[in-house]
């Protein structure tokens, strides 16, 4: 039950969080295209990247509160016991005022602009990314700063590809997330990764990766399904392995 709740937090930030870099780059493509049709949608979505945010800062929020030694063995708790949790708090203000300016002007913001907020998207989004992997090993197994580096590229391509689920047409990034989801659990720490391997997450693994591989080729009525089916796995993934990692931290 525990794993179930902790997906459920954790798939809906990958949504919520990289929707802030894919929205307003796909935006950005609707706005340089001037068909009638395109500009209608850039509206709503403008309205929808402050909400989003709110509700993935409470997702982790809700999920620190569930692991506060997890979050107090990496300083993330509070935000100003470390210099990444005062980053964290920066750029989510920033990003906020980012997407209050966002929803004001809608329609009226140039491509440019748009580009401009999907690297502030990104740039919170790959923050984020590394806390969410210093809160993964909470006391557990350390990784070492490269693989460390890496993994959190991982978590924010993973969050990438969750946000095509709220994007039209094709999505670009789920093949190359199929891919990273066995790479992530390969590049933990080899205690974690064997019990990875050896459980049910193992499976959880296998089904998100399918699916993301399949996203891009399925029908347009099927993209959406699979695409949230899959980041819903992806959630439960990273839930397991950050559960494993604390029980491994106390069998040490």
């Amino acid at each position: 039950m525990t794993a179930m709740v902790d997906g459920l937090l954790l798939g809906w930030l990958l949504l919520a969080w990289g929707a802030q870099a894919v929205v307003p780059w796909r935006l950005a493509a609707s706005r340089a295209d001037l068909t009638p049709e395109r500009r209608q949608r850039v509206r709503p979505w403008a309205v929808a990247l402050l909400p989003l945010l709110a509700a993935g800062a409470l997702a982790a929020f809700a999920y620190a509160n569930r692991h506060p030694d997890a979050a107090l063995a990496q300083g993330l708790y509070p935000l100003s016991a470390s210099r990444l949790g005062l980053l964290l708090a920066v750029l989510l203000a920033a990003l906020a005022l980012v997407d209050l300016v966002a929803a004001g002007a809608g329609r009226g913001l140039e491509p440019a602009a748009w580009r401009l907020a999907a690297g502030f998207g990104l740039t919170f989004l790959l923050a984020a990314s590394l806390a969410g992997e210093l809160l993964r090993i909470g006391e557990g197994p350390e990784s070492d700063l490269i693989p460390l580096l890496v993994l959190a590229g991982l978590r924010l391509l993973l969050a990438l590809a969750a946000a095509e689920t709220l994007a039209p047409g094709r999505p670009l990034l789920a093949p190359f997330a199929g891919i990273a989801l066995p790479l992530y659990v390969l590049l933990l720490p080899a205690r974690l990764a064997r019990a990875l391997w050896g459980g049910p997450a193992a499976f959880t693994l296998l089904a998100a990766a399918v699916l993301l591989l399949a996203a891009r080729w399925l029908p347009a009525s099927l993209r959406r399904l699979a695409l949230g089916a899959a980041t819903l796995l992806a959630g439960l993934l990273l839930a397991q392995a950050a559960l494993l990692s604390q029980r491994l931290g106390v069998l040490r």
